[in-house]
Protein backbone atom coordinates (compact mmCIF):
# COMPACT_ATOMS: atom_id res chain seq x y z
CA UNK A 1 0.00 0.00 0.00
CA UNK A 2 2.71 2.63 0.79
CA UNK A 3 4.18 2.02 -2.69
CA UNK A 4 1.35 3.05 -4.47
CA UNK A 5 0.33 5.91 -2.32
CA UNK A 6 3.94 7.43 -2.91
CA UNK A 7 3.50 6.24 -6.97
CA UNK A 8 0.00 7.74 -6.72
CA UNK A 9 1.12 11.03 -4.39
CA UNK A 10 4.03 11.95 -7.16
CA UNK A 11 1.02 11.85 -10.15
CA UNK A 12 -1.10 13.74 -8.00
CA UNK A 13 1.72 16.91 -8.07
CA UNK A 14 2.07 16.15 -11.89
CA UNK A 15 -1.55 16.44 -12.38
CA UNK A 16 -2.38 19.70 -10.44
CA UNK A 17 0.97 21.54 -12.60
CA UNK A 18 -0.87 20.42 -16.18
CA UNK A 19 -4.27 21.16 -14.92
CA UNK A 20 -5.98 24.40 -16.30
CA UNK A 21 -7.14 26.63 -13.54
CA UNK A 22 -10.78 25.64 -14.34
CA UNK A 23 -9.66 22.08 -14.69
CA UNK A 24 -11.24 19.04 -12.19
CA UNK A 25 -9.95 15.89 -10.91
CA UNK A 26 -12.08 12.61 -10.65
CA UNK A 27 -10.20 10.15 -8.58
CA UNK A 28 -12.29 6.80 -8.20
CA UNK A 29 -11.04 4.44 -6.03
CA UNK A 30 -12.55 1.28 -3.65
CA UNK A 31 -13.41 1.62 -0.08
CA UNK A 32 -9.90 0.18 0.79
CA UNK A 33 -7.60 2.67 -0.33
CA UNK A 34 -10.03 5.97 -0.04
CA UNK A 35 -9.47 7.08 3.14
CA UNK A 36 -5.59 7.11 2.59
CA UNK A 37 -5.71 8.81 -0.88
CA UNK A 38 -8.22 11.60 0.41
CA UNK A 39 -5.16 12.94 2.59
CA UNK A 40 -2.95 12.51 -0.39
CA UNK A 41 -5.33 14.95 -3.02
CA UNK A 42 -6.00 17.22 0.11
CA UNK A 43 -2.16 17.56 0.19
CA UNK A 44 -1.57 17.98 -3.34
CA UNK A 45 -4.89 20.34 -4.35
CA UNK A 46 -5.61 21.56 -1.16
CA UNK A 47 -8.42 20.86 1.02
CA UNK A 48 -10.69 23.71 0.02
CA UNK A 49 -10.74 22.58 -3.24
CA UNK A 50 -12.48 19.12 -2.13
CA UNK A 51 -15.66 19.54 -4.05
CA UNK A 52 -17.46 16.16 -3.63
CA UNK A 53 -17.20 12.43 -2.35
CA UNK A 54 -19.04 10.49 -5.01
CA UNK A 55 -20.25 6.83 -4.43
CA UNK A 56 -20.84 5.13 -7.52
CA UNK A 57 -23.39 1.96 -6.59
CA UNK A 58 -21.36 -0.04 -9.68
CA UNK A 59 -23.84 -3.15 -8.78
CA UNK A 60 -27.18 -4.03 -7.36
CA UNK A 61 -26.93 -6.10 -3.71
CA UNK A 62 -25.75 -10.13 -3.39
CA UNK A 63 -26.04 -12.39 -0.96
CA UNK A 64 -22.97 -13.81 -0.03
CA UNK A 65 -23.70 -15.17 2.80
CA UNK A 66 -24.23 -19.13 2.56
CA UNK A 67 -20.40 -18.46 1.53
CA UNK A 68 -19.46 -17.60 4.59
CA UNK A 69 -19.45 -13.54 4.28
CA UNK A 70 -19.53 -12.03 7.87
CA UNK A 71 -19.92 -8.58 6.88
CA UNK A 72 -21.89 -5.97 4.51
CA UNK A 73 -22.34 -6.09 1.14
CA UNK A 74 -19.96 -3.85 -0.53
CA UNK A 75 -21.40 -2.44 -4.13
CA UNK A 76 -19.87 0.67 -4.34
CA UNK A 77 -16.70 2.54 -4.78
CA UNK A 78 -15.82 6.02 -4.45
CA UNK A 79 -15.27 8.90 -6.79
CA UNK A 80 -13.26 11.81 -5.25
CA UNK A 81 -14.17 15.29 -7.01
CA UNK A 82 -11.59 18.37 -6.71
CA UNK A 83 -11.34 21.54 -8.58
CA UNK A 84 -7.74 23.16 -9.61
CA UNK A 85 -9.13 26.55 -8.06
CA UNK A 86 -11.64 28.47 -7.14
CA UNK A 87 -13.62 28.83 -10.96
CA UNK A 88 -14.53 25.75 -12.28
CA UNK A 89 -15.56 24.36 -15.56
CA UNK A 90 -19.41 23.37 -13.98
CA UNK A 91 -22.38 22.35 -16.24
CA UNK A 92 -25.34 20.52 -14.21
CA UNK A 93 -26.72 16.55 -14.95
CA UNK A 94 -29.64 15.71 -14.05
CA UNK A 95 -31.25 12.13 -14.02
CA UNK A 96 -35.34 11.26 -14.73
CA UNK A 97 -37.84 11.82 -11.95
CA UNK A 98 -38.86 8.86 -10.74
CA UNK A 99 -41.72 6.98 -11.70
CA UNK A 100 -43.70 7.47 -8.61
CA UNK A 101 -43.08 11.15 -8.28
CA UNK A 102 -44.45 11.47 -12.08
CA UNK A 103 -47.55 10.08 -10.90
CA UNK A 104 -47.97 12.02 -7.93
CA UNK A 105 -47.32 15.97 -9.37
CA UNK A 106 -47.87 15.34 -13.13
CA UNK A 107 -51.11 13.98 -13.21
CA UNK A 108 -52.50 15.81 -15.98
CA UNK A 109 -52.55 14.58 -19.06
CA UNK A 110 -53.73 16.68 -21.87
CA UNK A 111 -56.31 15.06 -24.47
CA UNK A 112 -55.16 16.82 -27.85
CA UNK A 113 -51.29 15.94 -27.48
CA UNK A 114 -51.03 13.48 -24.64
CA UNK A 115 -48.41 15.80 -22.65
CA UNK A 116 -48.15 15.61 -18.82
CA UNK A 117 -48.00 18.27 -17.08
CA UNK A 118 -48.56 19.90 -13.30
CA UNK A 119 -50.45 23.10 -12.15
CA UNK A 120 -48.07 25.71 -10.37
CA UNK A 121 -48.91 28.87 -8.12
CA UNK A 122 -49.23 32.44 -10.45
CA UNK A 123 -49.38 34.43 -7.56
CA UNK A 124 -46.75 36.54 -6.59
CA UNK A 125 -45.47 36.01 -3.15
CA UNK A 126 -44.98 38.96 -0.71
CA UNK A 127 -47.51 40.96 -2.99
CA UNK A 128 -46.41 44.51 -3.73
CA UNK A 129 -44.34 44.47 -0.77
CA UNK A 130 -41.63 42.41 -3.09
CA UNK A 131 -42.74 44.53 -6.61
CA UNK A 132 -45.26 42.15 -7.59
CA UNK A 133 -47.64 43.71 -10.26
CA UNK A 134 -51.52 43.67 -9.17
CA UNK A 135 -54.24 42.80 -12.09
CA UNK A 136 -57.23 40.81 -13.43
CA UNK A 137 -56.51 37.25 -15.10
CA UNK A 138 -59.48 35.40 -16.09
CA UNK A 139 -61.90 37.86 -13.80
CA UNK A 140 -59.58 37.02 -10.27
CA UNK A 141 -57.20 39.73 -8.74
CA UNK A 142 -54.22 39.06 -7.49
CA UNK A 143 -50.27 39.78 -6.78
CA UNK A 144 -49.03 38.15 -9.23
CA UNK A 145 -45.48 36.90 -10.16
CA UNK A 146 -45.14 37.86 -14.13
CA UNK A 147 -46.00 40.89 -15.58
CA UNK A 148 -48.67 41.54 -17.57
CA UNK A 149 -47.45 41.26 -20.91
CA UNK A 150 -45.83 38.17 -19.47
CA UNK A 151 -48.84 36.98 -18.26
CA UNK A 152 -50.76 37.63 -21.75
CA UNK A 153 -47.93 35.51 -23.84
CA UNK A 154 -48.69 32.80 -21.45
CA UNK A 155 -52.47 32.86 -21.89
CA UNK A 156 -52.14 32.85 -25.89
CA UNK A 157 -49.23 30.00 -25.62
CA UNK A 158 -52.47 27.95 -23.30
CA UNK A 159 -49.91 27.40 -20.23
CA UNK A 160 -52.58 29.10 -18.12
CA UNK A 161 -55.58 27.64 -16.74
CA UNK A 162 -58.26 27.95 -15.01
CA UNK A 163 -60.33 24.75 -13.78
CA UNK A 164 -63.06 26.37 -12.84
CA UNK A 165 -65.10 29.66 -12.70
CA UNK A 166 -63.58 31.70 -9.93
CA UNK A 167 -60.77 29.53 -9.05
CA UNK A 168 -57.46 31.20 -8.92
CA UNK A 169 -55.66 30.57 -12.20
CA UNK A 170 -52.48 28.14 -12.69
CA UNK A 171 -49.60 27.85 -14.88
CA UNK A 172 -49.23 24.67 -16.95
CA UNK A 173 -45.64 23.02 -16.42
CA UNK A 174 -44.99 20.24 -19.26
CA UNK A 175 -42.95 17.29 -17.99
CA UNK A 176 -41.20 16.97 -21.08
CA UNK A 177 -39.51 20.41 -20.64
CA UNK A 178 -38.31 20.08 -17.09
CA UNK A 179 -34.55 18.94 -17.31
CA UNK A 180 -34.89 15.97 -14.24
CA UNK A 181 -33.91 15.34 -10.81
CA UNK A 182 -30.22 17.43 -10.61
CA UNK A 183 -27.60 14.82 -10.03
CA UNK A 184 -26.71 14.21 -6.16
CA UNK A 185 -23.73 12.75 -5.35
CA UNK A 186 -24.91 9.23 -4.68
CA UNK A 187 -24.89 7.47 -8.59
CA UNK A 188 -27.08 4.50 -8.39
CA UNK A 189 -28.16 4.51 -11.70
CA UNK A 190 -25.05 3.44 -13.65
CA UNK A 191 -23.79 -0.53 -13.46
CA UNK A 192 -20.51 -1.84 -14.28
CA UNK A 193 -19.71 -2.28 -18.15
CA UNK A 194 -21.16 -5.73 -18.85
CA UNK A 195 -22.52 -7.80 -22.05
CA UNK A 196 -21.51 -6.44 -25.06
CA UNK A 197 -19.43 -3.37 -23.79
CA UNK A 198 -17.62 -5.39 -21.54
CA UNK A 199 -14.60 -6.07 -23.30
CA UNK A 200 -12.91 -8.35 -20.42
CA UNK A 201 -10.57 -5.70 -19.44
CA UNK A 202 -10.19 -5.91 -15.38
CA UNK A 203 -10.43 -2.36 -14.72
CA UNK A 204 -12.79 -1.21 -17.51
CA UNK A 205 -15.08 1.57 -16.37
CA UNK A 206 -19.15 1.86 -18.02
CA UNK A 207 -19.15 4.23 -20.65
CA UNK A 208 -22.12 6.05 -19.03
CA UNK A 209 -19.69 6.88 -16.58
CA UNK A 210 -17.67 8.81 -18.10
CA UNK A 211 -19.61 10.42 -20.42
CA UNK A 212 -21.12 11.98 -16.88
CA UNK A 213 -18.10 12.72 -16.01
CA UNK A 214 -17.11 14.01 -19.00
CA UNK A 215 -20.08 16.89 -19.62
CA UNK A 216 -20.37 18.11 -16.09
CA UNK A 217 -16.87 19.15 -16.03
CA UNK A 218 -15.87 20.00 -19.74
CA UNK A 219 -17.02 21.64 -22.63
CA UNK A 220 -16.85 20.57 -26.27
CA UNK A 221 -13.48 21.25 -27.59
CA UNK A 222 -11.82 20.96 -24.18
CA UNK A 223 -9.11 18.68 -23.56
CA UNK A 224 -9.54 15.60 -21.33
CA UNK A 225 -6.66 13.79 -19.89
CA UNK A 226 -6.98 10.04 -18.26
CA UNK A 227 -3.57 9.32 -16.91
CA UNK A 228 -4.49 5.69 -16.14
CA UNK A 229 -6.84 4.84 -19.76
CA UNK A 230 -6.53 1.34 -19.48
CA UNK A 231 -8.97 -0.05 -22.11
CA UNK A 232 -9.92 3.60 -23.08
CA UNK A 233 -13.39 4.13 -22.29
CA UNK A 234 -12.20 7.77 -21.05
CA UNK A 235 -10.75 8.40 -24.64
CA UNK A 236 -14.13 6.89 -26.12
CA UNK A 237 -16.55 9.38 -24.22
CA UNK A 238 -14.18 12.30 -25.17
CA UNK A 239 -14.08 11.33 -28.43
CA UNK A 240 -18.16 10.95 -29.00
CA UNK A 241 -18.25 14.30 -26.73
CA UNK A 242 -16.19 16.27 -29.32
CA UNK A 243 -13.70 16.96 -26.61
CA UNK A 244 -9.86 16.53 -27.40
CA UNK A 245 -8.15 13.74 -25.33
CA UNK A 246 -4.86 12.22 -24.12
CA UNK A 247 -4.51 9.22 -22.83
CA UNK A 248 -1.25 7.66 -21.14
CA UNK A 249 -1.01 3.78 -20.50
CA UNK A 250 1.75 1.31 -20.02
CA UNK A 251 0.51 -1.71 -21.60
CA UNK A 252 0.60 -2.39 -25.65
CA UNK A 253 -2.57 -4.44 -24.92
CA UNK A 254 -4.49 -1.29 -23.65
CA UNK A 255 -3.16 1.12 -26.36
CA UNK A 256 -4.65 -1.79 -28.47
CA UNK A 257 -7.69 -1.92 -27.37
CA UNK A 258 -7.92 1.77 -27.58
CA UNK A 259 -7.06 1.89 -31.03
CA UNK A 260 -9.66 -0.60 -31.72
CA UNK A 261 -12.38 1.26 -30.25
CA UNK A 262 -11.50 4.34 -31.95
CA UNK A 263 -11.79 2.54 -35.07
CA UNK A 264 -15.45 1.54 -34.28
CA UNK A 265 -15.99 5.26 -34.15
CA UNK A 266 -14.48 5.37 -37.70
CA UNK A 267 -11.84 7.65 -35.86
CA UNK A 268 -8.99 7.93 -38.97
CA UNK A 269 -5.60 6.50 -37.63
CA UNK A 270 -3.80 9.60 -38.51
CA UNK A 271 -5.53 11.51 -36.61
CA UNK A 272 -3.98 10.87 -33.32
CA UNK A 273 -0.60 9.82 -32.47
CA UNK A 274 0.70 6.90 -30.19
CA UNK A 275 3.41 8.01 -28.47
CA UNK A 276 6.55 5.44 -26.70
CA UNK A 277 5.65 2.65 -29.18
CA UNK A 278 9.28 1.98 -31.20
CA UNK A 279 8.33 3.03 -35.32
CA UNK A 280 12.28 2.34 -35.98
CA UNK A 281 15.17 0.39 -34.95
CA UNK A 282 16.09 3.21 -32.85
CA UNK A 283 13.43 3.12 -31.07
CA UNK A 284 13.16 -0.26 -30.44
CA UNK A 285 16.75 -0.33 -29.11
CA UNK A 286 16.06 2.49 -26.72
CA UNK A 287 12.97 0.28 -25.35
CA UNK A 288 14.99 -2.03 -24.78
CA UNK A 289 17.89 0.02 -22.65
CA UNK A 290 14.98 1.26 -21.15
CA UNK A 291 12.54 -1.45 -20.05
CA UNK A 292 13.29 -5.05 -21.15
CA UNK A 293 9.40 -6.20 -19.80
CA UNK A 294 7.96 -3.53 -21.86
CA UNK A 295 10.20 -4.30 -24.86
CA UNK A 296 9.88 -8.02 -24.66
CA UNK A 297 5.56 -7.27 -24.37
CA UNK A 298 5.76 -4.25 -27.67
CA UNK A 299 8.00 -7.19 -29.89
CA UNK A 300 5.24 -10.35 -28.89
CA UNK A 301 2.79 -7.92 -29.74
CA UNK A 302 4.49 -6.45 -33.15
CA UNK A 303 4.78 -9.95 -34.54
CA UNK A 304 1.39 -10.17 -34.56
CA UNK A 305 0.80 -12.86 -31.12
CA UNK A 306 -2.94 -13.78 -30.47
CA UNK A 307 -2.05 -13.92 -26.49
CA UNK A 308 0.75 -12.22 -24.66
CA UNK A 309 1.21 -11.83 -21.26
CA UNK A 310 1.97 -8.05 -20.01
CA UNK A 311 2.91 -8.45 -16.01
CA UNK A 312 6.37 -8.34 -14.30
CA UNK A 313 4.84 -10.76 -11.68
CA UNK A 314 5.84 -14.53 -12.30
CA UNK A 315 7.98 -16.46 -14.32
CA UNK A 316 7.09 -16.43 -18.17
CA UNK A 317 8.29 -19.90 -18.85
CA UNK A 318 10.20 -19.06 -21.58
CA UNK A 319 6.60 -18.24 -23.24
CA UNK A 320 6.35 -14.34 -24.60
CA UNK A 321 3.87 -14.70 -26.64
CA UNK A 322 1.50 -17.82 -28.62
CA UNK A 323 0.30 -17.47 -32.58
CA UNK A 324 -2.50 -19.86 -33.12
CA UNK A 325 -3.09 -21.38 -37.06
CA UNK A 326 -5.46 -24.25 -38.38
CA UNK A 327 -3.29 -27.15 -39.06
CA UNK A 328 -5.63 -28.82 -41.48
CA UNK A 329 -6.66 -32.78 -40.03
CA UNK A 330 -4.15 -32.18 -37.00
CA UNK A 331 -6.42 -29.49 -35.69
CA UNK A 332 -5.10 -25.99 -34.04
CA UNK A 333 -1.03 -25.22 -34.45
CA UNK A 334 0.89 -23.33 -32.25
CA UNK A 335 3.78 -21.13 -32.26
CA UNK A 336 5.74 -19.78 -29.18
CA UNK A 337 7.49 -16.58 -29.45
CA UNK A 338 10.37 -15.69 -27.10
CA UNK A 339 11.81 -12.21 -27.10
CA UNK A 340 15.76 -11.20 -26.17
CA UNK A 341 16.51 -7.58 -25.74
CA UNK A 342 19.78 -8.08 -24.65
CA UNK A 343 23.11 -7.24 -26.48
CA UNK A 344 24.30 -10.76 -26.22
CA UNK A 345 22.72 -14.08 -27.57
CA UNK A 346 23.84 -16.96 -27.34
CA UNK A 347 22.75 -20.86 -28.24
CA UNK A 348 21.30 -21.09 -25.21
CA UNK A 349 19.14 -19.12 -25.63
CA UNK A 350 17.59 -21.39 -28.87
CA UNK A 351 18.36 -24.83 -26.83
CA UNK A 352 16.24 -23.15 -24.00
CA UNK A 353 13.05 -22.47 -26.13
CA UNK A 354 13.66 -25.75 -28.33
CA UNK A 355 12.81 -27.07 -25.29
CA UNK A 356 10.18 -24.96 -24.11
CA UNK A 357 8.42 -25.81 -27.91
CA UNK A 358 8.69 -29.99 -26.52
CA UNK A 359 7.29 -29.29 -23.23
CA UNK A 360 4.43 -27.73 -24.19
CA UNK A 361 4.04 -29.73 -27.09
CA UNK A 362 4.03 -26.54 -29.91
CA UNK A 363 4.58 -27.25 -33.08
CA UNK A 364 7.19 -24.00 -34.11
CA UNK A 365 9.10 -21.24 -31.96
CA UNK A 366 10.39 -18.48 -33.34
CA UNK A 367 13.31 -16.29 -31.01
CA UNK A 368 13.39 -12.49 -31.28
CA UNK A 369 16.33 -10.90 -31.09
CA UNK A 370 17.72 -7.60 -30.85
CA UNK A 371 21.28 -8.48 -32.18
CA UNK A 372 22.20 -10.53 -34.94
CA UNK A 373 22.41 -14.56 -34.14
CA UNK A 374 25.53 -16.19 -34.02
CA UNK A 375 26.57 -19.16 -36.37
CA UNK A 376 26.07 -21.88 -33.64
CA UNK A 377 22.53 -19.88 -32.96
CA UNK A 378 21.83 -20.94 -36.68
CA UNK A 379 23.20 -24.13 -36.67
CA UNK A 380 21.28 -25.12 -33.86
CA UNK A 381 17.86 -23.76 -35.43
CA UNK A 382 18.58 -26.25 -38.46
CA UNK A 383 19.46 -28.83 -36.42
CA UNK A 384 15.90 -28.98 -34.97
CA UNK A 385 14.11 -29.92 -38.27
CA UNK A 386 10.49 -29.34 -39.75
CA UNK A 387 6.82 -29.61 -37.86
CA UNK A 388 6.41 -33.45 -38.28
CA UNK A 389 2.04 -32.89 -38.61
CA UNK A 390 2.10 -30.21 -40.95
CA UNK A 391 -0.52 -29.34 -43.12
CA UNK A 392 1.15 -26.63 -44.76
CA UNK A 393 4.28 -28.38 -46.35
CA UNK A 394 7.63 -28.31 -45.05
CA UNK A 395 7.65 -25.52 -41.68
CA UNK A 396 11.22 -25.66 -39.38
CA UNK A 397 10.20 -25.80 -35.88
CA UNK A 398 12.63 -23.30 -34.80
CA UNK A 399 13.47 -20.18 -36.52
CA UNK A 400 15.34 -17.02 -35.42
CA UNK A 401 13.69 -13.34 -36.00
CA UNK A 402 15.69 -10.10 -35.77
CA UNK A 403 13.78 -6.99 -34.76
CA UNK A 404 15.53 -5.14 -37.83
CA UNK A 405 13.68 -7.64 -40.16
CA UNK A 406 10.70 -7.94 -38.31
CA UNK A 407 10.50 -4.00 -38.77
CA UNK A 408 11.25 -4.25 -42.30
CA UNK A 409 8.80 -6.93 -42.71
CA UNK A 410 10.99 -9.94 -43.51
CA UNK A 411 9.19 -12.37 -41.29
CA UNK A 412 10.21 -16.03 -40.73
CA UNK A 413 8.22 -18.62 -42.71
CA UNK A 414 5.23 -19.14 -41.29
CA UNK A 415 1.52 -20.91 -42.07
CA UNK A 416 -1.26 -18.88 -43.09
CA UNK A 417 -2.32 -17.00 -39.69
CA UNK A 418 -5.78 -15.84 -38.91
CA UNK A 419 -5.55 -12.24 -40.34
CA UNK A 420 -6.69 -9.52 -37.73
CA UNK A 421 -10.05 -8.12 -37.98
CA UNK A 422 -8.81 -4.71 -39.91
CA UNK A 423 -6.69 -6.15 -42.17
CA UNK A 424 -7.34 -6.42 -45.75
CA UNK A 425 -6.82 -9.57 -47.86
CA UNK A 426 -3.38 -9.81 -49.59
CA UNK A 427 -2.56 -11.47 -52.77
CA UNK A 428 -1.29 -14.81 -52.46
CA UNK A 429 2.54 -15.12 -52.49
CA UNK A 430 3.92 -17.92 -54.42
CA UNK A 431 4.81 -21.03 -52.59
CA UNK A 432 7.75 -22.92 -52.35
CA UNK A 433 7.75 -26.13 -54.15
CA UNK A 434 7.31 -28.36 -51.62
CA UNK A 435 4.85 -26.69 -49.63
CA UNK A 436 1.18 -28.12 -49.65
CA UNK A 437 -0.97 -25.95 -48.35
CA UNK A 438 -4.20 -27.34 -46.85
CA UNK A 439 -6.66 -24.11 -45.27
CA UNK A 440 -9.00 -24.98 -43.15
CA UNK A 441 -11.22 -22.82 -40.27
CA UNK A 442 -10.23 -23.29 -36.87
CA UNK A 443 -13.14 -26.18 -35.62
CA UNK A 444 -14.22 -27.63 -32.61
CA UNK A 445 -13.60 -25.70 -29.25
CA UNK A 446 -12.35 -22.15 -29.22
CA UNK A 447 -8.35 -21.90 -27.91
CA UNK A 448 -8.40 -21.38 -24.47
CA UNK A 449 -5.35 -19.15 -23.48
CA UNK A 450 -3.72 -19.37 -20.05
CA UNK A 451 -4.39 -17.35 -17.57
CA UNK A 452 -3.04 -14.21 -17.18
CA UNK A 453 -2.83 -14.12 -20.86
CA UNK A 454 -4.30 -11.10 -22.85
CA UNK A 455 -5.99 -12.47 -25.97
CA UNK A 456 -4.88 -9.19 -28.84
CA UNK A 457 -8.56 -7.56 -29.41
CA UNK A 458 -7.16 -7.27 -33.33
CA UNK A 459 -8.01 -10.91 -33.98
CA UNK A 460 -11.74 -12.15 -33.84
CA UNK A 461 -12.38 -12.80 -30.69
CA UNK A 462 -14.50 -15.80 -31.73
CA UNK A 463 -11.16 -18.16 -31.92
CA UNK A 464 -10.94 -18.07 -27.78
CA UNK A 465 -12.43 -18.39 -24.69
CA UNK A 466 -11.87 -16.48 -21.57
CA UNK A 467 -9.11 -17.44 -19.31
CA UNK A 468 -10.61 -18.59 -15.69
Amino acid sequence: MMAYLAMMAARFIELRRVLKPTGSLYLHCDPTASHYLKVIVDAAFGPTNYRSEISWRRQSAHNDAKQGRRQYGNVRDVIFFYSRGDEWTWNPQYTPYDPEYVEAFYKHVESETGRRYRLSDLTGPGGAAKGNPRYKVFGVERYWRFSKERMNALIAEGRVVQLNPGNVPAQKRYLDEMPGVALQNDWGDIRAAAGRERLGYPTQKPLALLERIIKASSDEGQVVLDPFCGCGTTVEAAQKLKRQWIGIDVTHYAVTLIENRLKGLRVAANSYQVVGRPADFAGACELARRDKHQFQWWAAWYLGSHTYREEKRGADRGIDGNIFYPNGPYGTGRIITSVKGGENVGVAMVRDLRGVIEREEAQMGILVTLTEPTGPMLAECASAGFVTKSAHGRMPRLQILTIADMLDGRLPKLPPIPERAETKAKPRRKKDGDQIELLLPFEGAAIKPAKGDFVDPRFDSRLFQSAE
